[in-house]
């Protein structure tokens, strides 16, 4: 059980970094002049699996952890950033859910949901680094 965490945040942020590709797409069609052809609803679809599985698997982490070791807080920075990403994902989902829902030129809202994004995944890289780390110290 304690292997459920750590592989399906791994396919999350494999997840993420697909959403995030298309995220770039967008990024460079809007900003940088380039004609690219964003697609839509893919980045809708993959971005709202992944924001749902990291926070899902954030809070199923602390469980896991209260199970196995009677102490949440155990792997430390890696439980506070896991912790944190749980309302960053809330964040990206319900900015990107106004934009897909509601769809007029923006300005705030997509640079909002593209900052916050684009920190999920650099904590998710950061948790995964961590991650081997807990998994080398605690399972192994």
């Amino acid at each position: 059980m304690v292997w459920i965490h750590p592989v399906l945040q791994f396919v999350a942020t494999l997840i993420g970094l697909y959403a995030t590709y298309f995220g770039w797409i967008r990024f460079q069609s809007s900003h940088m002049g380039r004609k690219l052809v964003f697609p839509w609803k893919a980045h809708v679809k993959w971005g709202t699996v992944a924001l749902a599985v990291w926070a899902a698997g954030s809070l199923l982490g602390l469980a896991v952890a209260r199970l196995a070791w009677s102490n949440m807080f155990l792997t430390g920075a890696h439980a506070w950033v896991g912790l944190l990403m749980v309302p960053l994902c809330a964040v990206g989902y319900f900015t990107g859910q106004r934009m897909d829902v509601v769809k007029k030129r923006r300005k705030l809202l997509p640079l909002v949901h593209g900052v916050n994004n684009l920190l999920l995944v650099v904590l998710a890289l950061w948790q995964l680094w961590t991650g081997i780390i807990v998994v080398r110290d605690y399972l192994l």
